[in-house]
């Protein structure tokens, strides 16, 4: 099953919205933003190989859930998407990644000046859905996303920094997670109440729910990223290693009694296969692997108990419970 899971049935009105959001404006722009997007190869060819949109679908569910047409919140769920795509193209730059989504990462097409014009361009595209909205809400999910993205950069700036450092807690890599990942997909469940015209407390409630959620998912990423399958993941369970990327279980592995070795690896060349093999070893032996999978179910509790307290009925946010269980269950 799809990680969008219930979610799913909005995707064909949401394509649509997206694609008529970016209908027009400059032709390099936008041929590079359809390919970002995973709707052509390089070449203007057709392709299908976008991300999940897990954020603008969760935007239109839980508008619907609000009692509102999931098209209300379309604006939002357009402004979502596209800010989300801004912050992946920039994201790249900054840790030199090659590949996302099994294709080269836009600066490897246009080089880092022309990505980072592009990544301006989504974000600015993106915010104009929310500032042309006429919708009653429309001001207030406006307000949730820039606070979002600016939380969004200091948990980007945050994950830079833990780069050169080898004493980082669980507290302050937790606090990263939720400003990169938590804040926008707190954002897109707050949008959509917002345009739903829901109450301020609901909506704030629904923004933490989704928030937690969000840790949850990154969470349990860091998990597949060293013990998923990678038949249904696609990536290797090394390469996050080989990177010397400081996920959750190597920041769990480092304070306990395995630290001063694994610090030491991690110091090490990232190509000799048998430090890698090593560090593995070393993660499973420090208790990493389960205090992982603890700590993502841990957060994905949380966010269930936030949900309960939003006021909603269980029938109208059926989907929203049962996105919630996929989060952490999910295979890739």
């Amino acid at each position: 099953m799809s990680s969008a899971g219930p979610l799913a049935r909005h995707l064909p009105i949401f394509d649509a919205a997206l694609r008529a959001a970016l209908a027009d404006g400059p032709p390099e722009l936008l041929r590079l933003s359809r390919y970002v997007l995973g709707w052509e190869s390089a070449d203007g060819s057709p392709a299908a190989a976008g991300g999940k949109r897990l954020r603008p679908l969760l935007c239109m569910e839980v508008a619907s859930a609000c009692g509102a047409s999931p098209v209300d919140a379309l604006p939002g769920a357009v402004a979502v998407e596209l800010v989300h795509n801004f912050s992946l193209v920039h994201d790249d730059i900054q840790d030199r990644d090659l590949l996302r989504h099994g294709r080269p990462t836009a600066w490897q097409l246009i080089g880092e000046a022309q990505a980072i014009n592009l990544g301006n361009f989504l974000y600015t595209r993106g915010l104009r859905q929310l500032a042309e909205s006429r919708a009653p809400g429309a001001q207030l999910a406006l307000a949730m996303l820039f606070e979002a993205v600016e939380r969004m950069v200091a948990g980007q700036w945050l994950d830079l920094a833990f780069e050169s450092r080898s004493d980082v807690t669980e507290a302050e890599y937790l606090d990263m997670v939720a400003g990169k990942t938590g804040a926008l997909l707190g954002a897109a469940a707050g949008i959509g109440a917002a345009l739903a015209g829901a109450g301020r407390e609901q909506v704030e409630r629904l923004r933490q729910w989704g928030e937690r959620l969000g840790i949850a998912f990154q969470v349990h990423d860091d998990y597949l990223g060293a013990w998923g399958d990678v038949s249904a993941t696609g990536k290797s369970t090394s390469s996050d290693i080989v990177r010397r990327k400081k996920t959750l279980p190597v920041v769990l592995a480092m304070a306990t009694g395995a630290g001063e070795e694994l610090r030491e690896l991690y110091r090490s060349p990232a190509e000799d296969p048998a430090h890698t093999a090593r560090i593995v070893q070393l993660l499973e032996r420090a208790g990493a692997r389960e205090r992982t999978r603890e700590l993502a179910n841990s957060f994905a509790r949380e966010a269930e108990a936030l949900l309960a307290s939003t006021g909603l009925t269980a029938g109208a946010a059926g989907g929203l419970y049962e996105f919630g269980r996929l989060i952490v269950e999910r295979d890739r």
